[in-house]
């Protein structure tokens, strides 16, 4: 089970020049912790929003090629450390700081400056407890625009 927590509810790493657009992503991604798979997603997949953001499972991720027009871009992976489950909130801390210090890097931009905004899945409580330590960092268009072509060095 995994869990996204919309950029846009993080003020604090946001800026004033995202404010406006916080109150429109409230929806949190948990992914069912019923499947057998492990989300992973490598750097510079490309994926669609699930039709549903409440409960899906791993196979709901839908995975498009990026030349096409898509939501989402996986722009770095990193496992966290640790053997007891750190808690929402310092799960969240850590997935905002790999994701902010990975940003800049893979988008060409800092993200203070970018058209870009990031988001997160981390794991759940009860995926960490089956080994899994994924954040996966991704953007997506800051007015929900569909992206076309990867934006790895894209420089916005």
């Amino acid at each position: 089970m995994l869990t996204m927590v919309p950029g846009r509810q993080r003020i604090g790493v946001i800026g004033m020049k995202r404010i406006g657009l916080v109150g429109m992503v409230v929806a949190v991604l948990v992914l069912s912790a019923c499947s057998a798979e492990v989300l992973t997603l490598d750097v510079g997949t490309c994926f669609d929003d699930p039709e549903e953001f409440d409960l899906v499972d791993s196979s709901d991720v839908p995975i498009v090629e990026c030349d096409v027009p898509h939501d989402n871009e996986v722009y770095a992976n990193r496992d966290l450390q640790g053997d007891g489950f750190p808690g929402r909130e310092s799960m969240a801390s850590s997935a905002d700081e790999v994701c902010l210090a990975e940003f800049a890097p893979y988008i060409g931009t800092p993200y203070v400056d970018s058209i870009y905004e990031f988001s997160w899945f981390v794991p759940s409580e009860e995926s960490w407890d089956q080994g899994d330590r994924e954040v996966i960092c991704f953007a997506y268009d800051l007015s929900f625009a569909k992206i076309t072509g990867s934006i790895n060095g894209i420089g916005q």
